[in-house]
Parts: C-alpha cells; structure tokens; sequence
C-alpha cells in the first residue's frame, strides 16, 4: 500500500455523507465561471473542481474569496512552508479534500512523500528541521486555543518577520475556514484527480517521487553511465558512489551528481529513492563515494528533501534540486 492510499486509510477523516450541498451547475455557477472550472479541472486529471462548483454557488463570495485565497496562499512564506502548515492544518482538521490535494501539490514545493508522512506524525517525528518543528508546532497550537505560545513564537521568529506570523495565523485559519465548509458540505476528492492527467508524476505509486520516466533508468545504466564513469571521479559536480550489493555482495561503482558541504555530501536522485544502489548504501548504512579524484568512506545515510536540509544546500542550487530526493551522508577522511 502507497503512502496515498495509506493516508486515505486513515479514520480520522471526516465528512457529511450524503452530502448537505451539491456542487453547482451551469445555472447556479454562471457560464464565465461553469466554463473556467471544465477548463481547469483536466490539469488536475479530473471532470471537475469541488471546491470551485461548491464555493463557486454564490458568485457574490466565490468572486470575493479569489483573490484573499490567492493573497493568503502566495504569501511570503513561500511554498515549501506554505504546503507543509496547508498539510498540517487539514490533518488536525480530518479534511481529506484539502489533504489529498496537498499531499499531491506539496511535491511543487519540494516536500518529499516521507516529509508528508512525518507532518502526519506532528512537530516530534524524527528528521524534520527545527525550522519545520516550529512550524507544525505553531499549526497545532493555533487549531488547539487559537493562539501560538509565546516559547513557539520565540522559535519562529528565529526565521519568519513579523509580516510572516501573520501569514501563517492567515494561512491556518483560511485551512481550519475550508475544511468546516468542505467537510459540512460532504466534499469527497474528484475521481481520477491526480491520479491521471499532466500532475498525475507528482507522487508515485512506489512513493520513490522519480522524476525521470521509467524508461530512462535502463537507458541510464546501458549508455550514460558507461560515459560518465569515466569522468565523475574527477569533474565536479559529478562523483562516483562505491557501493556492496545487497544480495549479491559484489561491489559496484555508480556515477551520481552529487556537490559537498561541509562533513556532508548531498546526493540528487532524479530517479528516487528504489534504484538498487540507493537500496544498497541504506541497507549496509555504509558505502564509499569517488570526489576530486579521491575515495572517501561515507555513513549516516538517509535519505531527506530540499526544504528539510536547506541549510546544506546552497540557496541557487535549492530551485534545481527542489523536486528531487535527496541521498545526505556524512563523509569520513
């Protein structure tokens, strides 16, 4: 079972079955509005938009909720932070809707399906940063008494302005606003939403999060990677891992892109988080990686994402690296 179906397995959600309101049609909705709805909904694989044909029933507030929607979901915070509080807020408010959404769209901005499920799991789930800590602290402290704490403020102003808070408290209760009127109208998710369609490799059935198609791995090992032996060891930002089959016990060597910080190398893994010799470092904890012409032994190894090890990443390369899991290992002399 995916991560996805995981997630929907959960008792936790909440909704008026059957439902209290029906999604609007063309009368109700108005032709400009009716017709921008059908347009939109196949980007998201499905026939319609709850949301839209629920809200979308009184034109006078569907017009008006636009833009505050857009103000509050583009605000400073950017997206990362934006999809991580969004997660946390339809979690503690058993919104399946908004939940299913966002564990799809939360991949725009960079949150691995691990990163999910530790937002699920709230501000103790091991490997998330502070920053991420402080912040689902800050979610579930504002859905308890309405109120942040002023030991959680401390910690968040530690990286967010003034001007910020005030996002997040906005961004929080527009969620908590959505998730009373979504789950009290008995909204379900669209059939067929994000599972086909042009967003349908926002998550994958494995829960790899590949970004490459699967086609282009074999390609990779029978072409490229015969090419590129050749020069990672010597050209950064390539490299070569050094890695002991799991079964096998062979050793084997595997170009990668990979770039230092610090004690710390980060991997890129276009192809996610299942290939054989990602498997292969996790299950032995160990491995070797070929840089500059020298091998180092590498451990600690975990796998994370862009927004959760931000601090080893530098800012230009965050953009490139932003839909991608990550391989960090701590390297020794």
């Amino acid at each position: 079972m995916d991560a996805v179906a995981r997630f929907a397995a959960s008792p936790r959600w909440e909704h008026a079955d059957p439902p209290t309101i029906s999604p609007g049609g063309l009368r109700a909705l108005g032709l400009r509005t009716w017709l921008a709805i059908r347009l939109l909904a196949p980007l998201f694989g499905s026939d319609g938009i709850r949301l839209a044909d629920l809200t979308g029933r009184n034109k006078a507030v569907f017009h008006a909720y636009l833009p505050f929607g857009r103000a509050v979901i583009t605000s400073g915070l950017g997206r990362a932070v934006t999809e991580l509080v969004t997660l946390r807020t339809a979690w503690n408010c058993g919104a399946w809707y908004e939940f299913s959404h966002h564990v799809h769209l939360s991949r725009l901005g960079g949150l691995s399906i691990d990163t999910v499920e530790r937002v699920t799991e709230g501000p103790s789930a091991p490997g998330l940063h502070p920053h991420q800590r402080a912040l689902l602290q800050a979610v579930d402290e504002l859905h308890a008494t309405r109120s942040v704490t002023p030991a959680t403020l401390t910690e968040l102003r530690a990286f967010l302005s003034e001007t910020n808070v005030a996002e997040l408290c906005l961004l929080v209760g527009h969620y908590e606003m959505l998730a009373m009127f979504l789950k009290t109208a008995g909204a379900v998710p669209e059939p067929g939403a994000f599972t086909r369609g042009p967003l349908s490799w926002l998550r994958r059935p494995d829960d790899s999060d590949r970004l490459a198609p699967t086609s282009l791995p074999g390609l990779n090992r029978k072409v490229f990677n015969r090419l590129q032996i050749l020069y990672a060891p010597f050209v950064p930002p390539f490299a070569v891992v050094v890695h002991r089959g799991r079964k096998s016990g062979r050793t084997y060597r595997t170009p990668v892109l990979a770039f230092r910080t610090g004690p710390q190398v980060v991997i890129a893994l276009p192809y996610g988080d299942k290939s054989d010799w990602v498997r292969n470092l996790l299950h032995t904890d160990r491995g070797g990686i070929e840089r500059l012409g020298r091998l180092h032994r590498i451990t600690k190894i975990h796998i994370t994402d862009t927004p959760t090890a931000a601090d080893l990443i530098p800012k230009p390369l965050r953009p490139l690296l932003r839909l991608t899991k990550l391989l960090v290992a701590e390297v020794k002399p």
